[in-house]
């Protein structure tokens, strides 16, 4: 349920899918299984019972450990704003929508089913239901979404709560290094259970066969499933902190999911869940359920996790269907589901028959409502960020020339790093870093010295190989020829003949392309005329940046590297490079970009990614990643000292230049409201919003 966007983590959304559709599954089976739903079917089965206790004890914390990944993710691409836009309308509108509309369905199948089974004979169980809890609301399988919610909302509390009590992020690092050393170390599992074990061993009237108690009936939040899935959650969320821990769980995947197994055997031993449900008691053998039921759980949401690491971190046009499609699956199941056990309960056939027959019609009809009627329209907008034209159908075309890099920026990948990692010695300067280039972008690398950028050009050019993950560049291997006669390359370090004129280089560089730019169009292209007829020894720093550009751009290049290509460069021909560089962009040319100048990146770049310590921490446009900080800039003329401004609640920087007082805030209305109050003689008051070096050196900052 993540947006569309140009990084796919196939691994993870597979495993997020898998979760949901074995959501149908669950509910597929409930009418076979002795004490799980309203009727019995007349083929019940015990190994039934076992695969149903079994899937239910993992599938939720699986899909939550996945929903707190992605959330952070998105939080780090796109900022507070548009996280939040996006999940009000991709969760929040399914969610109300979704069950006024459904709900009703889902009654209506109950009511059917009910009287296919039973007739007039209403059960006495039924005629006198158990009373309902505090803040009754029949959720149903809705319940996901509404807690999904509750948890984006706790985690922005704690965060701005942790932001604020920690400025310096040193508990920030310190969670961060905790959680690699849980994870690289044993007990993991166990560990993580604790807290859960502890809630249902003390919930009163707790019934073992049902695990974590379903809260679908009421709308106050249920302690068990807030402390389960919150665990979940803030895992996940954690995890996205330092994805290279999911290569611990790729190397222990089997280790984990045979600890799940022999955990969850341990369960049916000790709770006998194959039989309707009762009360179990506050003993020791209740206490030993719950650790073994907690630790089961984390053992097959890291077993499974692992398993889709190593075997399913490819891309697959089925798996990503299905994984596109497993949110509208999941939504529209149950009154189909709930009609047909109800339609074949009275059948004498057995449950092999049955339960297939039951998930094969629904699945079908599901998937021809996605295909037809989902993927391609609003609601598929709605629920997959995107809509997938029909077959024959083309994309609406760009309704003027100035939106034609845009839509090229959506088409073809021509470079891509994909679990990308580079060590030299004991420093690690690529981590697992997934990033692709499109059609018509400019993709701007930011990041400290240090940070990864000149190792990522470095793969990207074939100059140095990956310890691990796989390099592509104009879709083949970066060392092969006909890779390299499509690119074009600017170094921030390079040794060119000393003794030839900018002609005579320019001239060489073109005799390597088969279908060159003219000299003249060339060194009119980039403003060296000038310099054509001088030796490359005689020219200032700035002036051989500008040589080394035009040996760059004369191949006509489908892919061009910049590293730090205005350096030494004065502003006039600064802004000339730089028009040139959007004349590339918009005649289709696709260009990486490292800077310095956050001012370049903020003026030129499509996207924006920033690598702090090997690592990709935020990737997503320059609003988006300015999107990431809630700073203000606030400037006005005033008679107020900085050194008493900069003690308001609200200010991280205040200083004076000249008359002008000059406040940096994190709540600019309180300190507007509050300067205005202090100041009767305020006047020429101006609130920006935090630009993109601010929002570098938060995200920096966080990651160190």
């Amino acid at each position: 349920m993540t947006s569309q966007n140009q990084d796919r983590l196939h691994a993870l959304d597979a495993v997020r899918a898998f979760a949901l559709l074995l959501g149908i599954v669950f509910h597929a089976m409930m009418s076979f299984v002795p004490g799980a739903w309203i009727f019995l079917d007349h083929s019940p089965s015990a190994t039934l019972g076992v695969v149903f206790f079994t899937s239910h004890t993992f599938r939720m914390s699986l899909f939550f450990v996945m929903a707190g990944f992605f959330a952070h993710l998105m939080l780090t691409r796109r900022g507070p704003r548009a996280f939040w836009a996006d999940r009000l309308k991709r969760i929040g509108v399914p969610l109300v929508v979704g069950w006024l509309l459904i709900f009703p369905a889902v009654a209506a199948a109950m009511y059917f089913s009910i009287k296919w089974v039973y007739g007039s004979a209403v059960p006495q169980a039924m005629a006198h239901p158990p009373a309902m809890p505090h803040g009754y609301f029949p959720l149903a399988h809705f319940w996901f979404l509404y807690y999904l919610l509750m948890l984006y909302a706790l985690v922005f509390a704690v965060r701005a709560l942790i932001a604020r009590l920690d400025p310096a992020a040193r508990l920030r690092g310190l969670v961060d290094r905790g959680v690699a050393l849980l994870v690289r170390g044993p007990g993991l599992a166990l560990l993580l259970g604790v807290p859960l074990a502890a809630v249902l061993y003390f919930l009163p009237d707790w019934k073992s066969v049902i695990g974590i108690p379903t809260p679908d009936m009421t709308l106050i939040p249920q302690t068990p499933a807030l402390v389960a899935f919150g665990t979940a959650f803030a895992f996940g969320w954690l995890l996205h902190r330092q994805p290279r821990l999911l290569d611990t769980f790729e190397r222990r995947g089997f280790g984990y999911l045979i600890a799940g197994i022999a955990l969850t055997a341990a369960c049916l031993i000790l709770g006998k869940v194959t039989q309707p449900a009762s009360a179990t008691p506050h003993d020791l053998m209740k206490l030993g359920f719950a650790l073994a039921y907690t630790g089961s759980i984390w053992g097959w949401v890291f077993g499974l996790i692992g398993l889709a690491m190593r075997y399913l971190n490819t891309e697959s046009p089925v798996r990503r269907y299905l994984a596109d499609s497993s949110y509208w699956l999941y939504l529209t199941h149950l009154p189909l589901v709930l009609f047909l056990q109800g339609y074949v309960a009275t059948m004498h056939l057995s449950w092999v028959v049955k339960l297939p027959v039951i998930l094969t019609v629904t699945l079908a009809v599901l998937l021809l409502s996605y295909h037809y009627l989902v993927r391609p329209t609003v609601i598929g907008q709605l629920l997959n960020g995107r809509k997938y034209p029909r077959r024959g159908q083309r994309a609406a075309p760009a309704a003027s020339a100035a939106a034609a890099p845009a839509a090229a920026t959506a088409g073809e990948v021509l470079a891509e790093l994909r679990g990308a990692r580079k060590r030299y010695g004991q420093i690690v300067a690529l981590d697992g870093v997934d990033l692709q280039l499109r059609r018509g972008e400019l993709l701007a690398l930011l990041g400290p010295n240090g940070a990864g950028k000149s190792t990522a050009i470095s793969l990207f050019l074939g100059l140095t190989e990956p310890d691990a993950g796989s390099v592509q560049l104009l879709g083949r291997a970066p060392q092969e020829v006909e890779s390299r006669r499509g690119i074009g390359v600017m170094m921030q370090e390079v040794t060119l003949p000393q003794e030839l004129k900018v002609a005579e280089l320019v001239e060489l560089t073109r005799s390597y392309y088969a279908e060159p730019l003219s000299m003249r169009q060339v060194l009119e292209m980039t403003g060296t005329q000038p310099l054509a007829a001088r030796r490359y020894a005689k020219l200032s720093g700035g002036q051989k940046r500008q040589a080394q550009f035009a040996m760059a751009v004369c191949g006509q290049p489908r892919l061009l590297f910049l590293d730090e290509p205005t350096a030494g460069l004065d502003i006039q021909a600064r802004e000339a490079m730089w028009r040139t560089i959007r004349d590339l962009v918009a005649r289709g040319c696709s260009i990486v970009l490292t800077t310095h100048y956050l001012e370049e990146a903020e003026a030129l770049a499509d996207r924006v990614a920033v690598l702090s310590s090997g690592r990709l921490i935020a990737l997503g446009t320059v609003d988006e990643i300015r999107g990431v900080v809630s700073r203000k800039e606030i400037r006005c003329t005033s008679s107020l000292s900085a050194e008493l401004v900069r003690v308001w609640p609200g200010v991280t920087q205040a200083s004076r230049d000249a008359r002008r007082l000059n406040i940096t805030a994190v709540d600019a209305e309180a300190v507007v409201r509050q300067l205005l109050a202090s100041d009767a003689t305020l006047r020429d008051l101006e609130v920006r919003q935090a630009g993109l070096a601010e929002a570098f050196a938060e995200l920096t900052k966080e990651a160190a």
